[in-house]
């Protein structure tokens, strides 16, 4: 398994960023883009930030790329593209630790590539894949954590660190990373994973979170007690804020979009992976019987649960992006071994859904361009 995993991974990584390329530059500034584009600006000027909602990682991701690659639509999006390869690399890796089979694992990559969420928000200057990419990739390290022997406690608690970094830099770039964290400590509770690890895993996360922070108190010329006072103003902002109704739509109402709109604001996933995938994710705990195998769950629930009964009401259907790419390994696994008359379940499955995202790839490799000029309507 660890022989396979080592030329696997590469390969994954490699194909997923090759096609988030694939002509990357074409849409303009749209969305949210301008917003976080602005910030990457401020950043590489020394101006203070004028978004200050959401911890300042990612924007130095945006704004390293700009200054590598200019000020253009490549240069704003090319570390999503590998943050998204990240994204997919750490969803095969988490699947394989879950079921140690390979096909499983290649099966929940390809059902997320072809959910459409992934392709599209891999492809947009935007927070959400930067947070998702260490969050996921944090809880593939605390799984294979988990599953090391305890008799090297040096090294075993290094590894729980090492997770808990991973999850310091995702809340780095937005806090909703921080699911992540809680899921894998109600895992290691389970598990009953020694103290002195739990310890390390938090300490990790708490340390490069503030040290994500550093770069922007230097930038600017902030004193250290900015960072208190920021992250008071994030947890403020998220809280109290009156938004306009009319701009979102309630979390539930996600459930019954079954077509596409021209923003992303109103985006669809393949209703394939998402009908499906609600379905297995009730079904995941029988059909693992490991303690960890809840993780899926707990992710999806948490992701779910933090617009769901928020203070905050008003989300739009992208914020469920997160939630999305949970049920494509979660899918993967509840298939596994599932057959009738010698056809595999998961081969329908898959082949249906890369159908229904080839159908609507020029929707989702296009937005916000309108979806009747798309589709070839007048």
């Amino acid at each position: 398994m660890n022989t396979l995993m080592r030329y696997q991974t590469p390969f994954v990584f490699a194909i997923s960023v090759l096609f988030l390329l694939v002509n990357l530059a074409h849409a303009p500034m749209m969305f949210d883009e301008g917003v976080y584009v602005r910030t990457a600006r401020e950043f590489l000027s020394g101006a203070p930030t004028s978004v200050p909602e959401h911890p300042p990682l990612a924007k130095y991701f945006i704004a390293a790329s700009i200054k590598m690659f200019g000020d253009r639509p490549f240069g704003w999006r090319f570390p999503s593209t590998l943050a998204g390869g990240l994204v997919a690399v750490a969803v095969f890796g988490i699947t394989s630790r879950l079921t140690r089979n390979t096909r499983t694992a290649i099966i929940a990559w390809l059902l997320t590539i072809a959910g459409g969420f992934w392709f599209v928000m891999g492809r947009v200057a935007m927070l959400s894949v930067y947070q998702l990419a260490f969050e996921l990739a944090g809880v593939w390290l605390f799984l294979i954590a988990v599953a090391r022997p305890t008799v090297n406690q040096k090294s075993n608690g290094l590894m729980f660190a090492l997770s808990g970094a991973l999850f310091g830099l995702s809340a780095g770039c937005r806090w909703g990373g921080l699911i992540g964290l809680i899921a894998c400590l109600i895992v290691a509770f389970m598990e009953r994973v020694r103290v002195p690890c739990v310890l390390a895993m938090l300490t990790a996360a708490l340390g490069t979170y503030f040290v994500a922070w550093v770069p922007l108190l230097i930038r600017e010329g902030r004193p250290l007690g900015y960072f208190i006072a920021a992250n008071e103003f994030i947890l403020h902002f998220h809280t109290h804020m009156n938004v306009d109704p009319r701009l979102g739509e309630r979390w539930w109402t996600w459930f019954f979009r079954l077509e596409p709109k021209q923003s992303l604001s109103l985006l669809v996933g393949n209703p394939v992976v998402a009908v499906l995938g609600l379905i297995a994710i009730v079904a995941l705990p029988l059909r693992l019987t490991t303690r960890s195998s809840y993780i899926l769950s707990l992710l999806y629930l948490g992701h779910v649960g933090q617009w769901a009964i928020g203070v905050r009401q008003l989300t739009f259907y992208y914020h469920y992006f997160e939630a999305f790419i949970v049920l494509g390994p979660a899918l993967a696994i509840a298939m596994q071994g599932l057959e009738w008359r010698k056809v595999r379940a998961d081969t329908v499955v898959t082949a249906c859904s890369l159908m229904f995202f080839a159908y609507w790839y020029p929707a989702w490799a296009n937005l916000p361009e309108p979806y009747n000029l798309l589709m070839g309507a007048h």
